[in-house]
């Protein structure tokens, strides 16, 4: 990554956490931070989710390498860079500070939407391997078994609201046995519009009212053994949905949303949210040709 872009990340991040100390929530967050006892951090708060973030806008899929990667190209920007087991209890202590930034960035990006045409799915996010389901420990209790049109897995699931440009909107994580049609009221909470989505989303009658008087739209696709009309504009419509799968291909591949090598559940989800949060930066990121202007470092 080029100074101009690290330079970017830095300054979105701390301008967002010096703005929640101004609020009681953030500091108590810098007080969780600090903590109580034994030396101070080596980086700020700022430096560590940075750090993070580049992480996952260049795949590096393991902490560990991107921690040699850091420390051999990012010593001159990050000259306090502690050894390998301290920034790992840092990128864990971040968590709550990044989960405070997905929220907000996921409110800049609501903050232009005044009704319109929203798209709303779900995807997967298994644990293991399926031949390892038995013997999984960090997430037993918490992760359950669902199925997809892919086939079984064992995990989560991430549901969300996007808008016809591919932007993440809204973000609601379940168990995987969890129906989507169970998470419409959460997943589109603070929108209204139509909201297109597969047949996972069908409604009981009193439900889409409910949805409905809110003016949130329910648009579901028919399962195979029903029959219903459909207008051409409606077609074109289901057609369209291929826009959040598309974002969903895109975390998955390019920010590496799906984890199998956590050892808690603070990593497992600390990895999710730093994925999610990397998707949110790359439109800031690529829309200037200045910061694309430099080699990477990477």
């Amino acid at each position: 990554m080029n100074e101009l872009m690290l330079i970017t990340v830095y300054c979105i991040v701390d301008d967002f956490i010096n703005m929640l100390m101004n609020y009681p929530i953030g500091q108590e967050l810098m007080k969780h931070w600090q903590g109580k006892r034994g030396p101070k951090r080596r980086l700020c708060l700022a430096e560590v989710i940075t750090l993070n973030i580049i992480r996952f806008y260049y795949r590096v899929y393991d902490l560990k390498t991107f921690h040699r990667l850091a420390g051999n190209r990012y010593t001159a920007a990050f000259p306090g860079l502690p050894n390998y087991e301290n920034f790992l209890k840092a990128t864990n202590k971040s968590f709550p500070a990044l989960l405070l930034l997905l929220k907000y960035l996921l409110a800049v990006n609501r903050g232009t939407e005044a009704g319109g045409l929203f798209f709303m799915d779900s995807t997967a996010l298994p644990v293991c391997d399926n031949h390892y389901i038995a013997s999984h420990r960090v997430a037993k209790g918490f992760a359950s078994r669902g199925k997809t049109s892919k086939g079984w897995f064992f995990g989560f699931k991430v549901h969300g609201v996007c808008d016809a440009e591919g932007a993440l909107l809204n973000l609601f994580f379940t168990s995987g046995s969890v129906h989507d049609s169970q998470v419409v009221s959460a997943v589109t909470e603070g929108l209204e519009g139509v909201f297109v989505g597969d047949a996972g989303y069908l409604l009981q009658a009193e439900n889409f009212q409910a949805l409905y008087e809110k003016h949130r739209h329910i648009m579901s696709a028919a399962r195979k053994n029903m029959k219903r009309l459909m207008s051409g504009e409606q077609k074109q419509l289901f057609r369209s949905r291929s826009i959040i799968e598309t974002t969903w291909d895109v975390l998955k591949e390019r920010f590496q949303l799906v984890y199998h090598l956590a050892r808690s559940m603070t990593g497992l989800f600390r990895h999710y949210v730093y994925s999610l949060v990397s998707f949110l930066f790359r439109p800031i990121l690529e829309s200037n040709p200045l910061l694309l202007s430099v080699p990477l470092g990477f």
